[in-house]
């Protein structure tokens, strides 16, 4: 499920992953890179324990 006013580009999300409101993946490599798995080529893997570290 991906919420309103998300911004993804460039990205593989693992099944029954719940992407919240606003979340915005693509734009800034260092942050996706700290936040997902990110391939030398900029492709972020998105799963949703990596999700739910987002909030803590």
């Amino acid at each position: 499920t991906i919420a309103r006013n998300a911004s993804l580009k460039k990205v593989v999300i693992d099944s029954r992953v719940v992407i919240p409101d606003g979340l915005v993946v693509g734009e800034d490599p260092e942050l996706d890179a700290k936040r997902f798995r990110r391939t030398s080529s900029g492709i972020c893997l998105i799963t949703q324990p990596m999700i739910d570290r987002l909030s803590k």
